[in-house]
């Protein structure tokens, strides 16, 4: 095409034809812009692979993220669930009419464990890449509603398990921990005499007190942050 072109080119200027001339320019013009649009279309679709293929490298980070979350997070709702159950088990005890303060002082000492696991973490890389780098365009209008959904779920759990946790701390600030006697401790409790001294003297309408108020906060804490997590996992 090009070659036809300059022969008509040169036979013009020879013959000195000017619509001839105007005839190779307009073709000319053609081929230049036909070969920018080629230009263009692969360009666009040398763009649109590395597009697809971030893409899937985005949703292939974000299966995996779910998926390590929701193994952590059922993890953490069955221990949540048995120690509810457990304190719940507490609390049933206490409330019947033939409990006696000394129930008070067994629970508080050989039983209730006043620890629990405050971890609270979200495999949030990918999401918070999609966000900052605007990525997120690169998916239809479904596929971001329901990472933007996600989000917002991740961000009320984490909010919920700071402040639930706030609260159990702010709740049982006073009072200090129980001298347990659980075996889980027995390695880092003190034993002996001296210890039977201090919960033989121990006053047990305060031991109730404190124990009634670990007890109730916990009960709320886990119920909030067990259904919280219940939501994420789905």
């Amino acid at each position: 095409m090009i070659k036809l072109l300059k022969n008509i080119r040169m036979k013009s200027l020879k013959e000195n034809s000017f619509t001839r001339y105007v005839i190779y320019a307009i073709g000319e013009i053609i081929l230049v812009v036909i070969g920018i649009l080629i230009a263009l279309q692969v360009n666009n679709w040398n763009e649109n692979q590395k597009k697809n293929v971030l893409k899937k490298q985005y949703l292939s980070s974000l299966i995996s993220d779910t998926i390590k979350d929701t193994i952590v997070l059922k993890d953490n709702i069955k221990s949540i669930e048995g120690d509810l159950s457990l304190i719940t088990s507490f609390k049933n005890r206490l409330s019947k009419s033939t409990s006696t303060l000394d129930t008070v002082r067994h629970i508080a000492r050989y039983e209730y464990l006043p620890f629990f696991d405050p971890s609270n973490e979200l495999n949030r890389n990918t999401i918070t890449s999609l966000l900052s780098t605007g990525d997120l365009n690169l998916f239809d209008k479904e596929i971001q509603n329901t990472i933007l959904t996600h989000n917002t779920i991740q961000l009320a759990l984490l909010k919920v398990m700071d402040k639930n946790v706030d609260i159990f701390f702010s709740a049982n600030a006073n009072g200090g921990l129980f001298s347990s006697s659980n075996p889980s401790l027995d390695n880092a409790m003190i034993r002996g005499h001296l210890m039977d001294s201090i919960w033989q003297n121990k006053d047990g309408i305060e031991v109730l007190e404190v124990l009634n108020n670990r007890i109730a906060s916990k009960i709320l804490m886990y119920t909030f942050i067990s259904g919280a997590k219940k939501t994420v996992t789905g």
